[in-house]
């Protein structure tokens, strides 16, 4: 059995433990065509932008299962476009309801999804480590305005929350598609019926250069920044611009590292931080960081030897 606190938990965070254990719990062996249409509104929702969290008294586990629903439905839909977009709703929905929550249940949904964290006086402190593996995609986000000290980085609790935001997309994003056998006929067939989102793809500008100092980039050694340089601007560069698959971004990354280590051999990169990165650039679709911004977060880099205009 579960708790009431354990349920309201889940319903905010259907990606916490809580969650996994109270569906864990019951008994879904036939489909339930009122869970299964609360999965279907829900998946319009997230494919269509948004999914509104409402704090309700009554009907949170019926809301929690069709979002197991959800999760069977989006599988079926074999896009990771869509997998994306419902990651990233679903995110957003939790946000909402992280915002109200006291510290502790942040605190303890952040060490759920793999971040450490200590809480004083409404600040947060995690590791430099987990703050680059879930870095949040705001604009104006900058590591210069952030407090670092030993590898430990201190957020207060918008920017905390943003960094959950990120972590809970990975999840659910890594988590999907489920395997397709295990999915009720009726499961499949309703999914037939959800509109395919179509993929917003910008237009690029002619002549426009900017992302053309990266290919630049890639031809120079740097000798420090290496793993921010990795995580912000190549893997979301050769993944999502590029469109290579993970294995050819690993390859190229790898050797570039090789090229940095004839100006100083001292680096932690190694092929294992790099296909993290690269898998995690691909699953959410993510943008490399732009020039004035590169400027600005990875000062160490000289910019004039990439000769960028």
């Amino acid at each position: 059995m579960y708790t009431k606190e354990e349920l309201d938990f889940a319903y905010k965070y259907p990606v916490s433990e809580e969650s996994k254990l109270i569906i864990r719990s019951l008994n879904m062996g036939k489909v339930d065509q009122n869970h299964l249409r609360i999965g279907v509104a829900r998946l319009e929702a997230a494919l269509s932008g948004k999914i509104d969290y409402k704090p309700i008294s009554y009907g949170k586990l019926d809301y929690l299962i069709g979002y197991v629903y959800a999760r069977m439905l989006v599988s079926c839909m074999k896009s990771q476009y869509a997998i994306n977009l419902f990651a990233q709703a679903e995110a957003r929905r939790s946000a909402t309801a992280m915002k109200s929550d006291p510290s502790l249940s942040l605190l303890q949904l952040a060490k759920e999804l793999g971040i450490a964290a200590k809480e004083s006086e409404n600040e947060f402190s995690i590791s430099f480590t987990k703050l680059l593996e879930n870095m949040p995609k705001n604009s104006g986000y900058s590591l210069a305005n952030l407090q670092l000290s030993k590898g430990t980085v201190v957020l207060n609790k918008k920017q905390f929350i943003d960094v959950i935001t990120e972590a809970t997309i990975a999840s659910i994003a890594h988590s999907l598609p489920v395997d397709n056998s295990g999915i009720p006929t009726e499961v499949r067939n309703a999914a037939k019926n959800i509109r395919m989102p179509v993929q917003k793809i910008m237009a690029k500008r002619s002549g426009s250069n900017a992302i053309a100092w990266i290919d630049r980039l890639l031809e120079v050694p740097i000798s420090d920044c290496r793993h921010r340089t990795v995580n912000l601007i190549l893997a979301p560069y050769l993944m999502t611009i590029k469109g290579l698959d993970v294995e050819e971004g690993v390859k190229v990354i790898s050797n570039y590292i090789e090229k940095c280590k004839t100006v100083n051999p001292h680096t932690n990169v190694n092929e294992s931080y790099i296909r993290y990165q690269c898998k995690y650039a691909k699953s959410h679709g993510m943008k490399p960081m732009t020039l004035v911004r590169a400027k600005n977060e990875l000062s160490a880099i000289d910019f004039k030897i990439i000769g960028e205009e």
